[in-house]
């Protein structure tokens, strides 16, 4: 079902038209832009979040099949970069 937005008549009457026959407005074009690169940034944030999460989720089925600690430590560190790059992305938005 299409959205429905009024089109600005003056005569008092309202006529509804669907969103998507809208034309984008030339100011807009800038804050589309912002917000595509916000959406962007945030689905790096998300996919850099669960490859941490898919590392971690593997560590801890290591630990409870009896893997000694310390090499699931030293693995567990080797991602610091991703944590990184969360951060970084964050400070983007």
């Amino acid at each position: 079902m299409a959205r429905l937005t009024s089109d600005g008549s003056t005569d008092g009457s309202t006529h509804l038209r669907p969103v998507d026959s809208l034309d984008v407005d030339p100011l807009d074009v800038d804050l589309l832009e912002a917000l595509e690169e916000r959406d962007r940034n945030l689905y790096a944030i998300m996919s850099a979040a669960t490859r941490y999460r898919a590392i971690l989720h593997e560590q801890l089925q290591l630990l409870r099949a009896g893997k000694h600690p310390e090499v699931v430590r030293s693995a567990v560190s080797r991602w610091h970069g991703i944590l990184g790059e969360i951060k970084r992305l964050a400070g983007n938005l």
